[in-house]
């Protein structure tokens, strides 16, 4: 089984770590200066992948930035302090929406990672979290 993850380039130190992994997808924003992969995980490096990307989360843009990667049950969420696990049953993500976590299985979990991101500054449009097509 395979785990996928939206990278957002400038959320790295070197984007070039992306490069040892099978990138699945490129979308661009902002005259392309902001990309946003999508990149596929194999299920037994998952914890290992995490650490390494844990690790090279930036912050010279003096934001906080998060990576999910998630299955078509469950969300690993990354932030550069904390690490979130949680199951995606009962939720339709809309993009640049917050999650609407009301039916969630792990619904307490789910208002603690918006409580969090939100304590960093991450926008509400930008708790969205998971991708529209969850894989």
């Amino acid at each position: 089984m395979s785990y996928y993850a939206e990278v957002i380039n400038l959320s790295l130190k070197n984007d070039k770590i992306l490069e040892g992994f099978p990138i699945l997808r490129i979308r661009k924003r902002f005259l392309g200066l902001l990309k946003i992969y999508t990149i596929e995980v194999d299920e037994k490096n998952i914890d290992e992948t995490i650490r390494f990307f844990q690790k090279n989360m930036s912050t010279k843009l003096r934001k906080e930035w998060y990576i999910t990667f998630h299955t078509e049950e469950k969300a690993i969420i990354v932030f550069r302090k904390r690490i979130f696990q949680l199951s995606i049953k009962g939720i339709e993500p809309v993009y640049q929406k917050v999650l609407d976590v009301s039916e969630a299985e792990d619904r307490e979990k789910w208002e603690e990672v918006i409580r969090y991101a939100k304590s960093l500054g991450v926008p509400d449009n930008q708790c969205d979290f998971l991708p529209e097509m969850k894989c």
